[in-house]
């Protein structure tokens, strides 16, 4: 795992990449979970997955273990 994140630091396109768009889709995440022009609690839920999208994006999602929220409330409650 630390390895493949070391991966992501090292490739320069991806980073540009990162420096330039992550910024603004945070900031568009913002303006989506505001409510009466304060942020709701789901922005934090939102920028999850937008980093979540990146990591599949990077290294496929056969690569990326990820666990989904109904799944575990599921196995948790029902």
């Amino acid at each position: 795992m630390i390895n493949h994140l070391v991966k992501i630091f090292k490739d320069e396109g991806l980073i540009d990449k990162i420096k330039k768009r992550l910024p603004y889709l945070f900031q568009i995440t913002e303006i989506e979970s505001s409510r009466a022009g304060k942020i709701g609690m789901e922005v934090g839920s939102l920028r999850e997955r937008m980093l979540v999208a990146l990591l599949i994006h990077r290294f496929g999602k056969e690569n990326v273990k990820q666990r989904l929220m109904w799944n575990y409330l599921k196995s948790r409650f029902l």
